[in-house]
């Protein structure tokens, strides 16, 4: 959770394939999408930068990541857009999951495809469908 007036712990997700490895040209992309989202804060910016595939969930970053908020060291996560965190939805909602309870904000640059947003709405889909009715999901 971010707090105004202290130094908030964020961690910048990036994950790329063989063809793209520079992390470093979407940090001003980073710093004003957080400025858009909170205001004037101060930021203590770690990186989490891999080359691998979404759907691989043994990803050495991303479950350093999943770890370190597991372990309240992050207060937010900045993410291209909701892929870069997964392209399999279980692994997807684990991670949303863990955030949430955690109180982590997870931000995207990309706004349409904004992970918040997605998370929402599969919460609010699986209230109104399956919550009191006798339907699993294996």
């Amino acid at each position: 959770m971010v707090i105004a007036g202290t130094i908030n712990r964020v961690a910048f997700y990036c994950r790329v394939n063989h063809r793209d490895r520079d992390y470093e040209k979407y940090l001003d992309d980073v710093m004003r999408r957080l400025e858009e989202e909170y205001g004037k804060q101060k930021w203590d910016l770690q990186i989490f930068f891999e080359e691998a595939s979404g759907a691989d969930p043994n990803r050495k970053e991303f479950n350093r990541l999943k770890a370190e908020i597991a372990a309240k060291k992050i207060d937010v996560v900045v993410t291209m857009r909701a892929a870069t965190i997964a392209r399999n939805w279980g692994q997807f909602m684990e991670f949303m999951l863990i955030c949430s309870k955690k109180n982590v904000d997870v931000v995207c640059i990309d706004k349409v495809e904004d992970a918040q947003a997605i998370f929402r709405r599969i919460q609010e889909f699986q209230k109104r469908f399956f919550e009191g009715s006798d339907v699993t999901c294996e």
